[in-house]
């Protein structure tokens, strides 16, 4: 056992000398152990203030559209930047434990801030079924985890998306809002229903997805419906 042992010692710092784990941020060598981003560029991250989204015209067109009580992100979105390419890695390249990782660092400064008793419930928003064949997994329902897994919530899929969206990467902000008017559904009200729900999506850009969703769960007798990303554009 012991000689097996060493063998797999010898096999993965092999590997790691020829194809290093890298950080995604300042391109350095990562310890074994050490998952996609150094220390450094993980204390460097663009953190909002407060964890708030504090972008006027998202908060004005959400206030006038659906009623929360917590709109909270974890970091700024940047075209090219760090978050931007934790997320692609996320959503694009098979690294789900990239969502579980940020899950749990928010989960830990949202602690530190008091919001453990704020939310009885996570709900993450929901990939077509299609979509999650083809990805494997749903990277808002990852971030979820993480979150769940510090704040010890449960996570709660009563959301269903009925209608394969296209992408909204290259759409404007008003053809991002008519792409998701109607495509989701509460499926199990009946586990939403006066709670307080804490809605988790990966990124907020005009808040179009948040709305639909938002909606849906208030519509059927949700408490207080709150809302938390990964990252929020400015």
């Amino acid at each position: 056992m012991l000689k097996q042992n060493q063998l797999r010692t010898y096999l993965s710092d092999f590997v790691a000398l020829f194809f290093p784990n890298i950080c995604l941020g300042c391109e350095s060598a990562l310890p074994n152990g050490v998952p996609h981003i150094c220390p450094t560029c993980q204390y460097n991250l663009p953190k909002t203030r407060n964890y708030k989204i504090e972008v006027p015209h998202i908060e004005q067109k959400l206030a006038g559209s659906v009623r929360y009580s917590h709109l909270l992100a974890y970091v700024h979105f940047h075209k090219k930047g760090i978050v931007q390419k934790l997320l692609h890695e996320l959503k694009y390249n098979h690294k789900e434990e990239i969502g579980i990782m940020l899950g749990r660092w928010f989960g830990h400064d949202l602690l530190l801030a008091g919001f453990q008793n704020e939310f009885d419930i996570i709900v993450p928003v929901p990939l077509h079924p299609s979509k999650f064949k083809k990805r494997g997994y749903n990277q808002s329902e990852a971030f979820a985890k993480g979150l769940a897994e510090v704040l010890k919530m449960e996570v709660v899929n009563a959301l269903v998306r009925n209608v394969a969206s296209e992408t909204q990467t290259k759409k404007s902000r008003i053809e991002r809002q008519e792409n998701v008017a109607s495509i989701f559904e509460v499926a199990e009200p009946n586990l939403v229903i006066g709670r307080r729900v804490l809605l988790v999506d990966d990124v907020l850009t005009t808040g179009a997805t948040i709305i639909a969703c938002g909606n849906q769960l208030i519509n059927v007798g949700v408490s207080e419906f709150s809302v938390a990303v990964i990252a929020a554009t400015q």
